[in-house]
């Protein structure tokens, strides 16, 4: 259980990311919408690589495990919220996905061994 509320408290800086950085980035509706996809994802990619570094600082061992299922949860809720919103699904998508398990998996390998490394 324990695991699961730290996996929770995680998982609200990728949504709030996810939440709030489409509003700024339109608000300031100076880019075309290709760049301001880019810039959401290039956001995302941060947001993960952080988010896991925190969960690998704060597991004990097993830190690319550790990234791998919170990069998959974190997936899948939002690829549960897009087929809420009906998004059209090409190859396009599954790769962005598979990016932000990929940057969790970094993040939390670079968390596990900063905290190795102390």
């Amino acid at each position: 259980m324990n695991t699961f509320i730290k996996y929770l408290k995680i998982l609200l800086i990728p949504i709030g990311v996810v939440i709030i950085s489409p509003l700024i980035i339109g608000l300031y509706n100076l880019l075309g919408p290709k760049t301001n996809n880019i810039l959401v994802l290039i956001l995302m990619i941060i947001t993960m690589i952080i988010s896991g570094y925190i969960l690998g600082v704060k597991s004990d061992k097993r830190g690319a495990l550790n990234g791998l299922i919170f990069g998959s949860i974190t997936s899948l809720i939002f690829f549960i919220l897009s087929l809420l919103f009906k998004n059209n699904y090409q190859i396009n998508t599954i790769i962005y996905y598979l990016i932000l398990v990929v940057s969790s998996v970094v993040g939390s390998i670079i968390g596990i061994q900063k905290k190795t490394n102390d």
